[in-house]
Formats: structure tokens, C-alpha cells, sequence
């Protein structure tokens, strides 16, 4: 791309966007290389336009990205990206749609959703997707990085998906966000800041009936079993890792004793502590 003209104009402009966290990135990985940005605080969109990727979100691991194939990667998940080969990356990064008609769309599409099971599984980009992605990879690139166009190419992206795309392919797609409220929302952000429901229900502001019906209602399960349920995820993902210990796991999630993380492990996994980590570590020597 030619350079972008009047280029201290552009970027001197109030709406240039310098250092704020959402819109579009571009990044070219080298093979080995891991994905730095993956910030639980906001989703992430992943389109990949040339190489390939491993990555791993909660309880999925090895899930390969190739060429011209989009995931999600969703708020609040514990995730780990690897280049296996030479890569190009766009992603959008972001909170809570910007467009209403998105989140209607979005929020029309929960009646089917019980209809299908998230597993975490890429989409393929085609056409004119494709095209999408390759211009917003050339405006970045060229240096055009205003807060307009991040805003401009979001409806942009939500119009292609619905015109272009089935509503099963775009449920498997955007399964963790769809329906999403202010509750949801709430709830995916402060869950691990807190050790209990009544924590949680108290955050919320919201009396604990009132909080345990809304809650039911919105994730389909009691806050506990679905609390129980999340830390299980993240406490399988660092149970990955080699140099982590079973006093570190219990330290980062709160569990006052041994006898209490062995019994969430019998509960949750069918194992014990030790053989969770023996377990978790074969797993991901064999990826």
C-alpha cells in the first residue's frame, strides 16, 4: 500500500486510535512465536490469514487454526496460542457490541442455541469474508488507524456474517457470546475475584433470590454448579503447565486445605490432586 498521505494529521486526530484496547489488530508470527494478547478481559475474534496456529481455551486443548479459518476466543477464558507455523493474524478485539442490531441478532439466535454444543472449533473464512479481512489487514498495515474505522468495520463484519453465513455457522462461532446481557456480562467478569455465590449476589447488588433466579434463568444451572464448573476449567489449564505445584493451584484458587482441593478433585475430575497433574501433563507432552 502507498503511504497513507497527511499521515501527521491522521494520527494527530482525537479519534486516532493509539492506545485503547478494542477494534482490529494485525500481527505476523514467527513459527514457535506465542500469542501475547490474549487478555481475558475482552473477547477475542481470530482470523488467520496465512499459517497455522495452536491454540488452547479452558477445557479444549490442540484445537489447529489454519488458513482462512476464524474463532472465537471468549471473555474471561484461560487461553494459550502457539504459531506452528509462519502466521498473519487479524483480530478484533472487544467487550459488548457496538451496533444494536448485532446484539438483537445475536440475542434471536438463543432459542437455537440449546440445539447445539460449543466445541471450540473454527469457522471457515470464505468469501467475501476473505476480502474483509484483506483490506482491513492492508489499512492497518498502511498506517490508517483511526477509532472511526475500527467502529465502521465492526457493522461491516456483522453485516457479511449475517448475509453471507448460516445461523448454525455463526452460533458455532459466537456460541460463548450469544444472548449475552449485563448480567452475563457481571458475571464472567468478577467470578474469579470473589469465593462464593453470596460474594458474587452481593456484588451484583441484586438480593440473593432475586440473584439465584436471574442467574438459573440466563446460564441454565445453579451460580454453584456453574462456579464449580469454571474453576474446574482453569484449574485443568494450569494443571498443565510442568513447573506449577498442587500448593500453588490451591494458593491461586482459594482452597484453605488439602482436604478440600482433594475432594474437588475426586468431585470434579475422578482423581486425585497428584494424578490430576500427572494426567494433564502427559496430555500436553502428547500435543
Amino acid at each position: 500500500m502507498a503511504n497513507l498521505f497527511y499521515l501527521e494529521e491522521h494520527t494527530s486526530c482525537q479519534r486516532y486510535k493509539s492506545d485503547f484496547q478494542t477494534g482490529f489488530t494485525y500481527s505476523e508470527l514467527k513459527a514457535g512465536d506465542t500469542l501475547e494478547a490474549i487478555d481475558g478481559s475482552y473477547n477475542h475474534l481470530l482470523f488467520l490469514k496465512e499459517g497455522l496456529l495452536r491454540l488452547d481455551c479452558n477445557e479444549f486443548y490442540n484445537r489447529k487454526i489454519r488458513k482462512n479459518e476464524c474463532i472465537l476466543i471468549p471473555k474471561a477464558a484461560k487461553a494459550f496460542g502457539k504459531a506452528l507455523h509462519d502466521s498473519a493474524l487479524l483480530v478484533m478485539n472487544f467487550d459488548v457490541l457496538q451496533n444494536i442490531c448485532d446484539k438483537v441478532m445475536l440475542s434471536s439466535y438463543r432459542s437455537m442455541q440449546g440445539e447445539l454444543t460449543w466445541h471450540f472449533t473454527p469457522t471457515p473464512v470464505r468469501y467475501p469474508l476473505t476480502s474483509f479481512v484483506e483490506l482491513l489487514i492492508t489499512y492497518l498495515k498502511g498506517g490508517i488507524d483511526c477509532e472511526h474505522l475500527h467502529e465502521i468495520k465492526e457493522k461491516e463484519l456483522f453485516l457479511v456474517l449475517r448475509r453471507c453465513y448460516s445461523r448454525e455457522e455463526i452460533i458455532n462461532l459466537l456460541y460463548p457470546i450469544i444472548g449475552i446481557s449485563d448480567f452475563k456480562s457481571f458475571v464472567l467478569q468478577n467470578y474469579l475475584e470473589v469465593e462464593s455465590v453470596s460474594e458474587l449476589a452481593d456484588l451484583s447488588q441484586m438480593g440473593r433470590t432475586a440473584f439465584d433466579i436471574k442467574f438459573r434463568d440466563v446460564f441454565g444451572m445453579s451460580a454453584r454448579q456453574w462456579m464449580l464448573q469454571q474453576i474446574a476449567k482453569h484449574i485443568r489449564y494450569k494443571a498443565m503447565d510442568p513447573e506449577i505445584s498442587i500448593r500453588s493451584i490451591m494458593n491461586e484458587f482459594k482452597f484453605n486445605s488439602a482436604t478440600h482441593f482433594y475432594r474437588f478433585c475426586k468431585q470434579q475430575f475422578n482423581c486425585t490432586p497428584g494424578e490430576l497433574l500427572k494426567k494433564s501433563r502427559e496430555e500436553q507432552e502428547n500435543v
